[in-house]
C-alpha cells in the first residue's frame, strides 16, 4: 500500500494553486539574482577592479563552471534519492539559497592588498563555492515542475511563473546593482553596496520559495526499474527531444553569456555611457521581458510552443547584429528601442525553451518507467554551466587576444582599435551565429503537447 505521502503528493493533472505557482517561481529571484551579476559584472569587476587579466579572469570563470558541470549528476541523484516529509527537493532549496547569498559577498568582496597570486587564489575558492552552491538550488529546483503537473500546457504556465522572477531578478542584478555600484563611485565601495543588496534579495526569495512550496506536489519512487547505468545511459541517449533540448541550450545559453559579459564594455568603451545607463537599459530589456508573458502565453497555445520558439530565436539572433552597427554618437533612444525589442523576445526564448524541459522529463518517464527528474535536471544544468563556461572563456581570450588594456577602474581610456572590434564580435555576430545555428537544432525537435499527451502513462 503506497504510504499517504505518497498518495497526497502524486503528480496531478489539476491546475496547480497560484500560491504554489508564485512560490515555486518566486525560488528563480535567489538563484537568478547572482547569476546575472555574474554574468554581468563579475568579468569587468575583476578586470577593471581587481586587475586579473581578461584571458585569466574568463579562465577562473569557466573554469569553475566546468567543476559545477561534474557535481550536477551527484546533486541530482542524492535529490531523486532524499526522502522526507517536506519533499525531495525543498531541503536543497533551503541549504542552497543560504549558500548563495554568502557566495554573493564573497566574489565581490576581494581583499584588498593581497599580491596577484593570492588574489587568483581567492576568486577561485569564491568561484568554486558559489558553483556548489548554485548546484544545490538548481539542479533540484528545476527538477521540481515535472512532478508538480502532468499537463503540459500547465507546466508552461507554471514556467511562466519563473520569467516573471527571472527577469526581475534580473531587473536587480542589472539595474540596481549598477546604480548601487555608480553610486558607491564606481570602486570596491559600489560593488560591495551591490553584494550585500543581492545578499538580503536571496535569503528573502529563499525563505519564501521554501515557505509557500510546502503544498507542491512530489512523490517517492518507491519501487524503482532496476537496471544497469549503462541501459540508464542509453535509454537517457535515447530520448531524442531531450538530447536536442540539450544542444539547442549549448548554442542559446554560449550566445548568452557572451552578450552578458561583453555588454558593460560596450557600453564603456563603445557607447561611452556609465553604469547607471546600463542599469537603466537592463530596466527597459527586463521591463519588457516581463511585460510580454501574457502576449507569449496566448500565441503559444494558438500557435503552439516550437513554432514560437522557432521564430522568436531567429528573431532574437538578428536583433543582436545590429549592435554591430552602433558608434558613440548613437542616439540613445535607438539603444533603449533595442532594448525593448529585445527584452520582449527574449521573454519567448526564456519561456519556451525552459517549458520544453519538464515534457522532455515527462517523455523519459512514460518511455522507461524510470522517475529521474533530478538527474536530467543535473545534465541539463551541466550543459547550463557549460555554455557560459564557453561564454565567459570566449569572452576573455579575445578580450585578451585582442589587447584590451586591463585594470584601468572606472576611467575612460583609449582601447586599442583590435579591442573595440573585439568588442563589436562578442556583442553582434558571434551571438547571432549560435542563436540563428540552435534554429537549426530546434527543427529536428518534435515533441509536441499532442504526441506528449497520447503517449502510454
Amino acid at each position: 500500500m503506497a504510504s499517504r505521502t505518497d498518495t497526497v503528493t502524486a503528480p496531478t493533472g489539476q491546475e496547480l494553486s497560484l500560491t504554489t505557482c508564485l512560490g515555486w517561481g518566486v525560488g528563480s529571484l535567489a538563484v537568478a539574482v547572482l547569476f546575472n551579476s555574474v554574468n554581468v559584472l563579475l568579468l569587468r569587476y575583476l578586470v577593471d577592479y581587481v586587475g586579473i587579466g581578461a584571458a585569466m579572469a574568463g579562465a577562473l570563470i569557466g573554469v569553475s563552471k566546468l567543476y559545477d558541470a561534474i557535481i550536477d549528476p551527484i546533486v541530482g541523484i542524492a535529490s531523486d534519492r532524499t526522502r522526507s516529509k517536506i519533499g525531495r527537493r525543498r531541503p536543497y532549496i533551503l541549504g542552497g539559497g543560504l549558500m548563495l547569498a554568502i557566495a554573493a559577498l564573497l566574489l565581490f568582496n576581494v581583499p584588498g592588498g593581497m599580491g596577484m597570486t593570492s588574489s587568483i587564489v581567492y576568486v577561485t575558492l569564491a568561484l568554486l563555492f558559489y558553483a556548489t552552491a548554485y548546484a544545490v538550488f538548481s539542479v533540484p529546483y528545476m527538477a521540481m515542475p515535472a512532478e508538480m503537473t502532468g499537463k503540459p500546457a500547465e507546466r508552461t504556465r507554471l514556467i511562466s511563473f519563473r520569467i516573471y522572477a527571472v527577469a526581475t531578478a534580473s531587473l536587480i542584478a542589472t539595474f540596481v546593482g549598477p546604480v548601487l555600484i555608480s553610486w558607491g563611485g564606481g570602486g570596491q565601495t559600489g560593488h560591495t553596496a551591490m553584494s550585500v543588496f543581492s545578499a538580503m534579495v536571496i535569503v528573502a526569495a529563499t525563505f519564501f520559495s521554501f515557505r509557500f512550496t510546502r503544498a507542491a506536489p512530489f512523490h517517492f519512487d518507491d519501487a524503482p526499474v532496476r537496471i544497469g547505468a549503462i541501459r540508464k545511459l542509453q535509454l537517457l541517449v535515447g530520448n531524442r527531444p531531450f538530447m536536442l533540448l540539450l544542444l539547442i541550450k549549448l548554442l542559446q545559453l554560449t550566445a548568452l553569456a557572451m552578450t552578458q559579459a561583453s555588454m558593460p564594455f560596450l557600453f564603456k568603451r563603445i557607447l561611452q555611457l556609465d553604469d547607471t545607463l546600463l542599469g537603466l537599459y537592463f530596466l527597459v530589456f527586463y521591463g519588457a521581458m516581463i511585460l510580454s508573458q501574457r502576449v507569449w502565453l496566448r500565441l503559444a497555445a494558438r500557435f503552439g510552443k516550437r513554432d514560437m520558439y522557432f521564430y522568436a530565436t531567429a528573431a532574437y539572433g538578428l536583433l543582436y547584429l545590429t549592435w554591430y552597427f552602433v558608434t558613440p554618437s548613437e542616439p540613445i533612444a535607438l539603444v533603449f528601442a533595442r532594448a525593448v525589442l529585445l527584452g520582449a523576445i527574449a521573454g519567448a526564448v526564456l519561456l519556451f525553451g525552459q517549458s520544453l524541459l519538464p515534457d522532455t522529463m515527462e517523455w523519459d518517464y512514460r518511455r522507461t518507467g524510470l522517475r529521474r527528474e533530478g538527474v536530467l535536471s543535473a545534465v541539463y544544468t551541466m550543459i547550463e554551466k557549460l555554455s557560459y563556461a564557453v561564454g565567459a572563456a570566449i569572452t576573455g581570450i579575445v578580450l585578451g587576444q585582442s589587447g584590451y588594456i586591463k585594470g584601468m577602474g572606472a576611467a575612460v581610456v583609449i582601447q586599442p582599435q583590435s579591442a573595440i572590434t573585439a568588442i563589436y564580435w562578442l556583442a553582434s555576430i558571434l551571438p547571432m551565429v549560435c542563436l540563428l545555428a540552435s534554429c537549426v537544432v530546434l527543427k529536428f525537435y518534435d515533441l509536441s503537447e499532442d504526441k506528449l499527451i497520447e503517449a502510454p502513462q
